[in-house]
Order: structure tokens, then sequence, then C-alpha cells
């Protein structure tokens, strides 16, 4: 079996501050942070913002972080545009305002380029404000066809680069316009182009109170969706962004399951907030929960996996996982 790739938000080296406090840490740029990831050795890949500032991806720093990921054999794995801003404050490609849609558009474009330029595979894309706090604030119809036709006319620029969507049940809006996995994949069926999938949060999944497993079959049923994982974990109730592996564990080793069952040959990125832990170490230990239960899924075996499904008993497969984890009869 294909071993999975693993990859990092190349931010999340650097201690994060949210909307409280700052709190102590680093702020490298992005050469540093690039240079951080080589010496650990932890991922095989990066992905970046495509914002100004040292810390992201752009014309004044793009030459530097082309020489620093070949020094350091790490790829670039996808660019982020931020549509999310304070221009975007109402929406990107389902704001109301066409001007507003269009500048969506023309930034989505200046990103496209960019990853043709640092030959980066994957955009993904994250419409943070695209929803609604409010009934009878806006026409969900329109929204909806707003998004298929803007990212049919993106997927069409440059059918080379894969498109993904991310999916969030709420936050910063009261309800997301694309808040879950079914949804995402109808919005991709409309938009009905090869280029166009998905990008799974792991985090927003789980919050969004989604069976993780469901999540990738359903993504992998029809041509194959799923592009790309962000890899994190929460205790159900928000975006907590904590270190992959912190919480859930069956929950997670069926997801590694079907990620093997379906063939999942992309990313398993790193998206984490480490507030009051060191960032390179929660990088580290994020990777080494992937590694370890992809090994145990492996150890385990697909025949056996397989075997547990087919005979639908939950404790059979409870018996199974509790022997195999602990070794108790």
């Amino acid at each position: 079996m294909t071993k999975p790739k693993f990859s990092v938000i190349l931010p999340n080296y650097n201690t994060p501050h949210d909307r409280f406090t700052t709190y102590p840490g680093n702020n490298k740029g992005a050469v540093e942070l690039i240079d951080v990831a080589g010496k650990q050795g932890a991922v095989g890949g990066v992905e970046m913002l495509a914002m100004e500032g040292p810390l992201g991806l752009n014309e004044a720093t793009k030459k530097d972080v082309k020489n620093a990921l070949a020094n350091n054999g790490l790829s670039l794995v996808a660019i982020l545009p931020v549509t999310y801003g304070e221009e975007y404050s109402n929406g990107s490609l389902g704001a109301a305002k066409p001007k507003v849609r269009q500048m969506a558009v023309d930034e989505m474009k200046r990103t496209i380029d960019l990853a043709g330029e640092m030959n980066c595979p994957y955009v993904g894309q994250w419409p943070g404000q695209d929803g609604w706090d409010y009934y009878f604030e806006v026409d969900y119809q329109k929204i909806y066809e707003w998004w298929v036709e803007g990212m049919q006319e993106l997927a069409d620029y440059n059918p080379q680069i894969r498109l993904g969507l991310e999916a969030k049940p709420f936050e910063p809006r009261s309800y997301s316009f694309i808040n879950n996995t079914p949804k995402t994949l109808m919005l991709c069926e409309d938009i009905a182009r090869a280029n166009v999938g998905v990008t799974l949060d792991i985090g927003h999944s789980l919050f969004g109170h989604e069976n993780l497993g469901e999540a990738v079959a359903l993504s992998q049923l029809k041509g194959k969706r799923l592009f790309h994982l962000h890899m994190n974990d929460n205790y159900g109730d928000m975006d907590g962004d904590m270190y992959f592996g912190s919480v859930h564990l069956i929950t997670f080793i069926e997801l590694f399951y079907w990620l093997k069952k379906t063939g999942y040959e992309y990313w398993h990125s790193v998206d984490i907030f480490p507030f009051r832990t060191d960032p390179a170490g929660t990088v580290l230990e994020s990777v080494r929960w992937m590694e370890s239960i992809s090994n145990l899924v492996e150890r385990a075996g697909m025949k056996k996996l397989d075997e547990l499904i087919a005979c639908g008993d939950p404790l059979e497969s409870s018996r199974f996982f509790r022997e195999l984890l602990f070794g108790s009869k």
C-alpha cells in the first residue's frame, strides 16, 4: 500500500494569536519556516497562503521561497488564497455585489497563476465569509448559482491545477454556505469539472458531526473527488485545531482505513493552532500520530477490516480493536 504523504500549513510553525491575546513565541517569515520544516524532517511538503508580507507567498517572496524549498528537499503542495479577508466580509464568489465576486475571481486566478509558476498542483479555497448570520439575509439559490458559475470559470482558467472546496459548519458566519461534505460534493457535481474537488478538514467535519469514514467514502465514490486533507482534532463542538490524535482514536483508525481502501494518494496536511505548545513539536506529534494510526491499519490488515464491516457486529469490531491495541482478551 502507498504510504501517506505528510505536509504542513507553513504558519503552523509559528505561535498564532487569537481574538483575546497574542501568545509568546516566534514570528518567523516563510523562508525561515521552510528551513525549520526541512531541518525537522517530519514532512515532505508545505502549503502556503497567497498573501502579502514575509510569511506569505507573493511576488516579493516567491524566488526565495522556491530556493528554500529546493534547498530543503520540500514540495509546495498547496496554495491558499485569502478570499476571506476584510474586503470579503460579506462573501467572495457568493457575495451579493458583482464587483466583489469579480474581485474574488481575479484573486483566485492570480493564485492559480502563482501555482503554475511555482509548480504547485493544488489551490485550496476556504470560503470563510460566504454564508449568513440572520434569516431573510441572503438568496440561497443565487449564492449557489454564483458559486457554480465562478468555480466553472476558475476551473477552465487552468485545467491542470486542481481546485478544492473546504467545508466548515460555521465560524466566522453563523451559517457557512459550504458547510458539509455532501453539499460540497453536490456543488462539485453541478460545477462538473474534473479538476474541482474536496479539501476535507478533519476538524471541520468533526464539529459538523460528520462520520469521517463516510465523508471519505462518499468523496471517493464518484470520480475520486477527495483532493486534499487538513489534519487536526477537536472535541466536536468547535474548531479547536488541536494536534491530530489528541482526542479521537477509533474514529481516526476508520478514517485511515477508508483513505487506504479508496486509494487516496494526495497529502495529509497538518493544520493546527499551537497556542500554548511548542509549534514544531506539535506538528511533529501530529505526524507521528498519523504514522502510527496508518501503521496500525496495516498491521490489522485490510482483509480483516473488510471482514469486520461485512460482519456488521459492532461488538466483534470492539473486541478486535481492544485486543489489537491493548492485548487484552
